[in-house]
């Protein structure tokens, strides 16, 4: 099989960035590109890192801060929670929940604003 080229390299760690941005997960993403364009799963891998990479700059080069980010984060999770309690998805509703109540260390499993991690036995 033929080297991929710049342009073509360039174009398929785009294409990851964009899965992984739509909520992809890793794993999706490198079935996607060993399927797609028959890399080796060391190559997938690899670009698989770019394309986290790229997204880490783009976001850099935003100049956003945590603090932004957490709060389009917040708004973001309200939306959502908002749209699963329209359609009567309430599993949807809660995960929407435990997931604010991780970010803003809010909830009982919080001790002065810090995470609590329990062991499971």
């Amino acid at each position: 099989m033929a080297r991929a080229t710049t342009e073509e390299i360039s174009d398929r760690i785009d294409t990851l960035q964009g899965l992984i941005l739509e909520g992809e997960p890793n794993t999706a993403c490198l079935t996607f590109a060993r399927q797609q364009w028959g890399v080796s799963r060391a190559q997938g891998y690899r670009l698989l890192k770019r394309a986290w990479t790229q997204i880490k700059a783009d976001v850099d080069e935003t100049g956003i801060d945590r603090q932004e980010l957490l709060a389009w984060s917040i708004q973001t999770l309200m939306a959502a929670a908002g749209q699963a309690k329209q359609q009567k998805n309430p599993g949807a509703v809660v995960a929407c929940i435990k997931q604010l109540d991780w970010m803003t260390g809010l909830g009982i499993n919080s001790i002065s604003g810090q995470r609590v991690h329990r062991v499971h036995r």
